[in-house]
């Protein structure tokens, strides 16, 4: 379900992804999932999405006022932070 290509996007709110989740879904291709265990997040969900589309991604959500939020890619068989925005 999520491998070297993908990236998570945590935010600290349920309502946030919800309407990241409505602005993204019209111009890109995501997945609403469960939080990894390893990864720890107050609201419980986050958006996985293509590597290809993240500098576009990150451009949206901050534009629409999303953030703050992060960004985790999976490195074997960790979470490593990849980036926090404000």
């Amino acid at each position: 379900m999520i491998d070297g290509d993908h990236l998570l996007i945590v935010f600290n709110s349920i309502h946030r992804v919800m309407v990241a989740e409505m602005v993204l879904k019209k111009k890109f291709d995501i997945l609403v999932m469960p939080v990894p265990r390893a990864i720890s997040a107050d609201c419980g969900m986050v958006i996985r999405i293509s590597d290809n589309d993240c500098a576009a991604i990150i451009e949206v959500l901050q534009t629409k006022g999303l953030a703050p939020f992060s960004t985790y890619r999976l490195r074997g068989e960790r979470f490593e932070l990849v980036g926090e925005f404000a």
